[in-house]
């Protein structure tokens, strides 16, 4: 695993988090509050959860490892 790899692997996760399961959570949570609130509530957290461990996903150790030693020599 190369700098490039660890860089496009924590970019992707957060891009994830961030403009797939967010809006669909935000999306289905609005909806849901419109129209039986209980059942909006039960599809929209989960997904606020999973959106946020997305966003907030700790790097690899090898990545950090990687990132670090790279910082260090500069």
């Amino acid at each position: 695993m190369d700098k490039i790899n660890c860089l496009t692997e924590k970019y992707s996760s957060r891009v994830i988090g961030l403009f797939f399961f967010l809006p669909l959570a935000l999306v289905l949570g609005f909806l849901g509050f419109l129209i039986v609130p209980v059942v909006g509530l039960i599809f929209s957290v989960p997904l606020f959860i999973l959106a946020f461990t997305f966003i907030v996903a700790p790097e690899i150790k090898v990545c950090r490892l990687i990132l670090k030693k790279d910082s260090d020599e500069g």
